[in-house]
């Protein structure tokens, strides 16, 4: 299965602060991104973009796959 932007991520900062991606490609390249920009992030909700159901939550520090298949 091909995988191209498939997820929307939801990103949750300290201080109730929440951004938002909606094409995310991979999640392990995602997470080195957002803790270059915004190391302080707490954790993150992974949805698939074209459905939104949810597809998981990752805190910070977990081990983070590249892709995510719907279950």
């Amino acid at each position: 299965m091909q995988h191209k932007n498939d997820y929307s991520i939801i990103v949750f900062l300290p201080n109730k602060e929440v951004k938002k991606w909606a094409f995310v490609h991979q999640i392990n390249k995602f997470e080195k991104f957002l803790s270059q920009k915004f190391p302080e992030w707490e954790y993150m909700n992974v949805y698939n973009r074209r459905s939104r159901d949810f597809l998981r939550r990752i805190k910070r520090g977990d081990s983070i796959p590249a892709f995510i298949e719907a279950t």
